[in-house]
């Protein structure tokens, strides 16, 4: 790959980290430039590599984009996607904030992108868990790829493809949750005080509802069981059950049977359906998740006869990487 033009949507806390990440490591910058960047308050296009310094600092300054000294402006979102496929930039970085709901913004922005034939990368849950078929579909028309890791956690094994239909998938798939119950069972902390260490660390947020409710794990899960299991059911079909002070009762449980509780997340196939769930779960010493600890994360893919691990991991940088791999895997020949 030789100095890939990419366009950001969405310049938060993950798009700046992305552009960090880009500009602190040699190979990438020299592979993969950014092109343009818009966000909720305007979108501008980079005349040169060296305006995304200033950008950034603009930023993180705490101003708006749409204020931006440099580059040159473009009126608003729809614009933006409209104007990239001129601009030479074959994928679009997608990283707006997050609305379970119905999943917009972001739902009608890469919608378009992916149907003008850009491949579209995304750490966005809710676009794929309102409109996950949809966004398949135009890809599939125009010839676009959509890449997803950053949404699930953990990568899906490439030798999936090759091993039959998957029957299952079980996962740990939230940082925050296992963090929390890391705590609780290595350092012996109360709920509430490994919520309130998470929350210090800046690992949990300060409404931590989504995580704690069980909401994050689920959206993972279906949006992995709709990619690989045809999932049809909507979010709220998910029978999820999250953590909480009542959690410490069952950890008490697992230790006097040598089982650590893991909140899980689990996809499979019963009576001619998939059938999604999120709940706190023994594991003994036996299972690949009895040894995820903090914010990691793991999960298993079951193809008949056959076992699948994947692990990931949480913070800033990490999800950087994953989107740079993403990145590399759209533009795979």
């Amino acid at each position: 790959m030789n100095n890939t033009r990419i366009a950001l949507l969405g310049f938060g806390n993950v798009g700046r980290a992305l552009a960090s990440y880009l500009s602190a490591n040699e190979s990438f910058r020299t592979q993969i430039e950014i092109a343009a960047v818009a966000d909720s308050s305007g979108a501008v296009v980079l005349e040169s590599p060296a305006q995304t310094e200033a950008l950034l600092a603009h930023k993180n300054r705490g101003r708006a984009l749409g204020e931006c000294p440099v580059g040159r402006m473009i009126s608003n979102q729809r614009a933006f996607i409209s104007a990239l496929p001129g601009l030479g930039a074959p994928v679009l970085v997608e990283s707006l904030p997050t609305n379970i709901s119905d999943g917009r913004p972001a739902l009608d922005l890469i919608l378009p992108a992916l149907s003008q034939g850009t491949n579209v990368v995304t750490v966005d849950k809710g676009p794929l868990v309102r409109g996950f078929h949809e966004l398949r579909q135009a890809a599939l028309t125009s010839g676009a790829r959509l890449a997803f890791t950053g949404t699930t956690g953990v990568a899906i094994p490439p030798e999936i493809g090759a091993s039959g239909q998957v029957t299952e998938i079980r996962g740990v798939l939230n940082g925050t949750t296992n963090y929390i119950l890391s705590e609780m069972q290595q350092a012996g902390a109360a709920f509430s005080e490994a919520l309130q260490r998470a929350q210090q660390d800046g690992i949990a947020e300060p409404d931590p509802s989504l995580d704690l409710d069980g909401w994050d794990t689920a959206c993972k899960i279906l949006i992995l069981a709709r990619a690989l299991m045809s999932a049809a059911g909507p979010l709220e079909e998910v029978n999820r059950h999250g953590i909480g002070p009542q959690t410490e009762s069952l950890i008490r449980e697992g230790e006097a049977m040598g089982r650590v509780v893991k909140l899980i997340g689990r996809a499979r196939i019963w009576q001619g359906r998939v059938r999604l769930s999120v709940a706190p779960k023994l594991v003994g010493p036996d299972s690949p998740f009895f040894s995820v600890a903090a914010t990691s994360k793991a999960a298993i893919f079951r193809t008949g006869d056959r076992e699948f691990v994947s692990h990931g991991r949480s913070g800033r940088d990490s999800i950087a990487e994953t989107i740079v791999e993403d990145i590399l895997r759209v533009l795979a020949p």
